[in-house]
């Protein structure tokens, strides 16, 4: 249409990296959070540090992939 302009390749950098923020805060942000806070509740109940870290470690994994492959 007339008017209307191609955003410059520093329009959509800006543009990109604002969408990959937006994306860390809402779905990446609160699963490593939600890692954290069960391994403070696992060491708390007594459970080993290594076992609680690869716990986490796993479901924060398995996680991730779920996010990914959405």
């Amino acid at each position: 249409m007339y008017g209307s302009k191609t955003p410059t390749v520093d329009e959509q950098r800006e543009a990109w990296a604002s969408g990959l923020m937006e994306i860390h805060g809402t779905f990446i942000e609160p699963l490593f959070d939600t890692a954290d806070g069960m391994k403070l509740d696992l060491i708390a109940r007594g459970w080993s540090p290594d076992v609680v870290d690869y716990l986490a470690g796993a479901w924060l994994a398995a996680m991730l992939a779920k996010v990914g492959a959405a």
